[in-house]
């Protein structure tokens, strides 16, 4: 990678750890007006995720240790399958609304997605920690982080009780957590 590549891949993994370290604090901690793990609770029962609780809480923490990992890019490759799970079932969650956000679609995810995809295909670069720490694998494992973090969050989603029907813009997704125009 060229110098200005390397701080482009900062600039990336910076904005999207970013947001999903406000996004996972606000569910774990109600920090930043968020809702906390209460909301959050309400919120993954009303999406059918089962025990709502736990998978609150398991969401909170992996998109707190994802965005700690992309920040540092210390091991990339976990982080980009900890954010792309996360954010893969959000965006699937989110699809029945449609991309338009002032729907409560899904655009806003599918552009932190793409962004954790090409940090995983790319690698972390060379102002990383897995970089100066000479922390790395062969070059198939970005490209398999992206996998394994997109059939996981796809799983996910697929194990949630279909008898839920509430809207995605509930509190505690990420989605209501943005402003609207």
């Amino acid at each position: 990678m060229t110098t200005s590549a390397d701080a482009g891949m900062l600039v990336l993994r910076l904005a999207v750890a970013l947001i999903m370290f406000f996004h996972g604090t606000q569910k774990l901690f109600g920090w930043w007006d968020g809702q906390g793990l209460d909301g959050a609770t309400r919120f993954f029962a009303s999406q059918g995720f089962r025990p709502p609780r736990a998978m609150a809480v398991v969401a909170g923490l992996t998109e707190i240790g994802g965005s700690l990992s992309l920040a540092s890019g210390l091991l990339t490759p976990l982080g980009v399958t900890m954010l792309g799970g996360v954010l893969t079932n959000i965006v699937a969650v989110h699809v029945r609304n449609g991309l338009d956000h002032r729907k409560h679609g899904f655009e806003f995810e599918l552009a932190l997605l793409a962004g954790v995809v090409a940090i995983g295909l790319v690698g972390a670069g060379r102002w990383s920690l897995d970089h100066a720490w000479a922390v790395g694998g062969p070059d198939w494992l970005g490209a398999g982080a992206v996998g394994l973090g997109i059939v996981s969050g796809l799983g996910i989603v697929a194990s949630r009780d279909r008898g839920s029907h509430a809207p995605t813009e509930t509190a505690g997704s990420v989605a209501a957590q943005r402003p609207r125009p």
